[in-house]
């Protein structure tokens, strides 16, 4: 995935913020035009789409015709849940026998 990092390093730091794909598209590429934009439209699509089957990102699609989808960035669960040392698998605790 080519442009994964850059909308990655976009949205995570925003979890809950709608991003129109515009805003994705010119933060990955400011000066694009014309194909290149369509042609770097369709990567940002293709790791969004990763992103959504990952569970890390939902799509808002278009309210009304005409209208434009939002993507946004979910909360991990593990930063949500309360005491997470007691229910992550990673937390260097001894495993029971």
């Amino acid at each position: 995935m080519k442009y994964a990092k850059e909308v990655m390093d976009l949205m995570a730091p925003y979890p809950g913020r709608h991003f129109r794909m515009s805003d994705l598209v010119r933060y990955v590429a400011p000066r694009a035009t014309g194909p290149d934009r369509q042609r770097i439209r369709n990567g940002i699509l293709r790791v969004l789409e990763s992103l959504v089957d990952s569970g890390h990102v939902v799509i808002a699609p278009a309210a009304r015709r005409g209208g434009f989808a939002t993507y946004a960035w979910l909360k991990v669960p593990h930063e949500v849940l309360q005491k997470c040392h007691e229910k992550c698998h990673n937390s260097g605790r001894a495993l029971a026998p």
